[in-house]
């Protein structure tokens, strides 16, 4: 029998599959509710996208300002994924995930008010660091909700719903700019996190056995554990720790490279198809939305072909890594042809194309990613989402450069947009290669017995 390990509110840590009869139509609720703050999320991120080339010229910037504008969002995000994690462990995911939206709906409000270059990077600096809680307590949901053989389908669901938020975006805000400033766009899409982090916290309850609606079926023994317990969580191991383990690390270093592709899409593939096609901003916004709906039929796709191959062989790291390597070499191929079409229908059509094999692949690092963690998965994955953070720091400003290069007379680049395209095919590249590295066993890491130390006896 599963031993009962110790949560941040002094609950036990058994898998609710082992300990708690949860209702199936509970289990739906709680995803709804994670997947709608997902959506929320990225309503608030994908908006800049949208408006960049109307903030450009209303604040006197140009693309570069742009890059450094994403960027330091991304380095909000970058350095507050783990403590953002820790907060969830620690105050539970019911208090963090709304305090969290609540936080980045007022910094959205900040955004709003921005006249010049620098109020602006402060203030998506600050929603960077709001935001980052959500990726690392949204693992710790699906760890502590779900049982590990629906981890493929619900991490699919997750990322889903991130897509739909982000393909929503660029359509309503190319719809809501035709008539409304962008500043009073974006103080309406702050109301919709404030109202999810009520719904959410009235529902929601961080660990199964805590909620009114769930049986528990823990034996008395263990039932008198959890009620005793009341001691503050275990610290987790150093980051360090887990980045000496080979398949953590190359889930790592696989993260950016992944990111800095999806990147294009949420940021200067407006602006490609304004300046590159001649495209308006709302005809922009519409084709823009495609490799993000690219990206959710791709996520459906790869939730159910995890839980296939992983009932059908029962390996793990042939449906996490091994379907990843596969799906973003397809990705590749695809975006690599993209670049020499002539027309934007067919770039678009090329790059929706790829963009939903690489939406197979998503599905897969979240479920990778929890399988490796256990019951540190809030710390693992904000590791990996951490890192791949990278993306948006160092490289969406080079891409800025890049751009205002491409549409620059007489420069290097002048004209040349297919650089623009084969530059992020490089980067699904290099994340397809690093797959091939990832080995997931069957135990966490988090739960794998330490070598022992020189001249320690090992127990017989």
């Amino acid at each position: 029998m599963s031993q009962p390990t110790t949560s941040a509110d002094g609950t036990s840590s058994l898998d609710a599959s082992e300990t708690c009869r949860v209702p199936l139509g509970l289990r739906i609720v709680v995803l709804v509710l994670v997947a709608l703050a997902s959506s929320s999320a990225y309503l608030t991120r994908h908006c800049l996208a949208v408006a960049s080339t109307t903030i450009q010229s209303e604040l006197n910037l140009n693309s570069e300002d742009m890059g450094w504008v994403f960027s330091v969002f991304a380095l909000g995000y970058l350095v507050f994924q783990i403590p953002g994690g820790v907060i969830g462990l620690r105050i539970g995911t019911r208090n963090a995930l709304p305090l969290f939206s609540v936080l980045w709906s007022a910094m959205t409000v900040w955004t709003s008010f921005v006249f010049s270059l620098v109020p602006l990077l402060i203030s998506r600096f600050a929603f960077g660091l709001s935001q980052a809680g959500l990726v690392p307590n949204t693992a710790q949901v699906i760890k502590d909700w779900f049982p590990s053989r629906l981890h493929g389908s619900v991490s699919a669901m997750i990322g889903v719903a991130m897509s739909v938020g982000g393909m929503a975006t660029f359509w309503i805000t190319g719809e809501l700019m035709e008539k409304m400033h962008w500043r009073s766009v974006f103080q309406a899409y702050s109301l919709v996190g404030v109202a999810w982090a009520i719904l959410f916290w009235l529902v929601f309850r961080t660990r199964p056995e805590q909620h009114p609606r769930v049986a528990v079926t823990n034996t008395p023994e263990e039932l008198a554990v959890n009620s005793a317990t009341t001691d503050p969580p275990a610290d987790s191991p150093p980051i360090w720790k887990f980045l000496t383990h080979s398949a953590i690390l190359w889930m790592c270093i696989q993260a950016p490279f992944r990111a800095a592709g999806y990147n294009l899409f949420v940021t200067y593939f407006p602006e490609f198809l304004e300046r590159g096609h001649g495209l308006s901003v709302k005809e922009s916004a519409f084709y823009s939305a495609w490799p993000l709906g690219g990206v959710i039929i791709g996520g459906l796709i790869g939730g159910a072909l995890i839980d296939v191959i992983q009932k059908t062989t029962g390996n793990r790291t042939l449906s996490r890594s091994g379907l990843a390597c596969v799906s973003l070499v397809l990705t590749t191929v695809l975006t690599v042809c993209s670049a020499f079409a002539s027309d934007h229908l067919t770039v678009v059509v090329l790059i929706t194309l790829g963009s939903t094999f690489s939406g197979i692949a998503s599905p897969a690092v979240w479920a990778g990613l929890i399988d490796l963690g256990g019951k540190s998965a809030a710390i693992v994955s904000g590791t990996s989402n951490m890192i791949g953070c990278f993306a948006g720091v160092a490289f969406t400003p080079v891409v800025g450069m890049l751009v205002d290069n491409i549409k620059g007379d007489g420069t290097m680049w002048d004209g040349r947009w297919d650089v623009l395209i084969l530059l992020h095919a490089g980067f699904y590249a290099v994340a397809a290669i690093s797959f091939s590295f990832v080995r997931i066993g069957d135990t966490p890491v988090t739960e794998l017995s330490p070598a022992p130390e020189p001249g320690e006896d090992v127990p017989q």
